[in-house]
């Protein structure tokens, strides 16, 4: 049985929420009308199978919480009672790691529009430590994106994720294979941020360091542990034996072990067990070389001048050659100033050992908004998209890019978009988590559908969303985000900035002054292949630490 320690009192609070809401107590059924996608409704059957998830997030005592398991849907509104397990980690609870619980049942309902039916239709997973509730959004049959609802006696919080369908994966599917890995989160003794990033070839009894090699790099709260070169893995391993798996790697900075719910032999999902960070993240197969062309990144950190965290959302423009060009833009938000960058450049060195260096002048990843000179990124090509983990011991910054599409660089007018923020809110006396599901359908820039959230444990379901979308005409890609006040009695408006990857996947940030969150945004298709698999994986985000009771305060810029 999960029993909650209360004499640990934490003072984490996480780095991405959503944007400038009023709170609400939790509604009980539809306000308004669900918009389904132009394609078509969405309904139970469209969760169907065994589903591997993972989110991230913040306990109703604001300490770290983290999620990773396998859940299996029947097509038909149940949770099965065989299959499924969960790992849940939270330094406020004892224990802080609980591996393997099993779920024994559960329910949800879909509506037209891929979100829940009602608050009555919300994902629950029953377990011997109560329920777990997720809200939901479904990009296809395969997958989808979630937020952590949940009012569970020793577990309730908010957090922010994704799902997505599995493959039978045994060990011969993932020995010999080469992967790069990211997971993110905080320190459970400080709850400062921490990140790790690396590449590993496993050999063919699933073992690193022995006749393979591996690297990784650490960010621990704006340190890079390992230095700009990286720390070698010098033993580690990964073991699909048992649901979950379990992987560890061994370097001069600590030994960092996992449990592994494998989605496929090219993507892994890492949830941390060895009580010291609270992380998520995924392993994908490796990728030899830089992409060349336009890269969309979205990145989250934590400003040290500034005393706040920072998001940021661009393109990261490569020829081939090594270079990083002034085609390159950014967005930024830091700690509530937000603004837009453009001709920063850099260079990049030639992959070796899956891993690369970027070094970028005239980028803003923090120190009170002023562009850095000679900034360095640990970047490791994969298949799930191009890691990037600052290691220059001058800032804390993690994220993802993705090579952009030639012939999608605007929303797609017409079509139905899910979409999952994440962030802090720091518009009252005391910042919070706040985690939202947004359900749009694109009418010729008019952006109109409808909202959930959970704004640390106080939640608001079935809220009217209405924004207009302009596109930019000289960054491809880029957009801007307008929000229009809903015509109910809360105002749910905010502004962004998006830039298009392609035509199934968008990334972008809240630009107001009193939030910072990274959003991702996925159109929507009722029946048939994934929605650009990859997207909500990266975005298991830095978190922001902060006492609670004390009002957060920015430095001047």
């Amino acid at each position: 049985m999960l029993s909650r320690n209360r004499l640990a009192l934490r003072v984490v609070f996480s780095a991405i929420a959503l944007f400038a809401l009023a709170v609400l107590a939790g509604c009980g059924t539809n306000s308004t009308t669900a918009m389904p996608p132009p394609t078509g409704g969405f309904t139970n059957s469209d969760l169907n199978g065994t589903y591997v998830f993972s989110a991230t997030g913040t306990d109703v005592n604001g300490a770290p919480i983290s999620f990773a398991g396998v859940f299996v849907a029947n097509g038909s509104g149940g949770i099965a009672g065989t299959g499924g397990v969960l790992d849940v980690v939270d330094p406020d609870f004892d224990p802080a790691v609980s591996s393997a619980v099993a779920i024994t049942g559960g329910t949800y309902n879909v509506g037209v529009d891929g979100r829940p039916a009602s608050t009555g239709g919300l994902l629950n997973l029953v377990t011997s430590g109560g329920t777990f509730t997720f809200d939901f959004v479904i990009a296809s049959d395969q997958n989808g994106q979630i937020a952590y609802y949940s009012t569970n006696e020793n577990y309730g919080g908010t957090g922010s994720g994704s799902y997505m369908l599995q493959s039978a994966v045994s060990q011969s599917n993932v020995d010999g294979q080469s992967y790069a890995f990211n997971v993110v989160g905080a320190s459970v003794v400080s709850g400062t941020p921490f990140a790790l990033a690396g590449a590993f070839t496993l050999d063919a009894n699933g073992q690193v360091g022995v006749t393979t090699t591996g690297v990784e790099d650490v960010n621990n709260n704006n340190e890079a542990i390992c230095g700009v070169a990286g720390c070698i893995i010098t033993g580690g391993s990964i073991n699909l034996a048992n649901t979950p798996g379990t992987a560890a790697f061994s370097t001069s900075a600590g030994t960092f072990t996992f449990d592994v719910y494998p989605i496929d032999a090219t993507d892994l999902t890492f949830i941390e067990t060895d009580g010291g960070y609270v992380t998520t993240g995924n392993a994908f197969t490796q990728s030899s070389s830089i992409p060349s062309g336009n890269n969309v990144f979205s990145m989250a950190g934590w400003d040290s001048t500034a005393g706040g965290p920072i998001t940021a959302v661009g393109l990261l423009a490569t020829d081939g050659n090594g270079n990083v060009t002034t085609a390159s833009a950014e967005d930024v938000n830091d700690f509530g100033d937000a603004g837009e960058v453009t001709g920063y450049s850099g260079t990049y060195a030639a992959v070796s050992g899956g891993r690369s260096l970027v070094t970028l002048t005239g980028f803003v990843k923090g120190d009170g908004g002023l562009g850095c000179s000679g900034c360095e990124f640990a970047a490791y090509p994969s298949t799930g998209g191009m890691i990037l983990l600052e290691v220059d011991n001058d800032g804390f910054a993690d994220g993802a890019a993705f090579l952009q599409s030639t012939s999608a660089t605007t929303f797609a007018s017409g079509a139905g978009y899910g979409m999952d923020l994440t962030g802090g809110n720091f518009s009252g006396e005391q910042p919070v988590e706040e985690d939202d599901i947004v359900e749009f359908t694109n009418t010729t820039g008019a952006l109109g559908g409808i909202i959930d959230f959970n704004d640390e444990g106080s939640t608001g379901f079935d809220e009217k969303y209405t924004s207009a979308y302009t596109a930019d005409t000289t960054v491809p890609g880029r957009g801007t985000v307008v929000g229009a006040a809903s015509s109910s009695s809360y105002q749910n408006s905010y502004d962004m900035v998006t830039y298009v990857v392609d035509s199934s996947l968008s990334l972008g940030i809240v630009s107001d002054s009193t939030m910072v969150a990274l959003g991702t945004l996925q159109t929507q298709a009722s029946t048939g292949s994934s929605s650009s698999k990859v997207a909500v994986r990266h975005m298991l985000i830095p978190r922001i630490p902060h006492v609670k009771g004390q009002k957060a305060k920015r430095a001047s810029h």
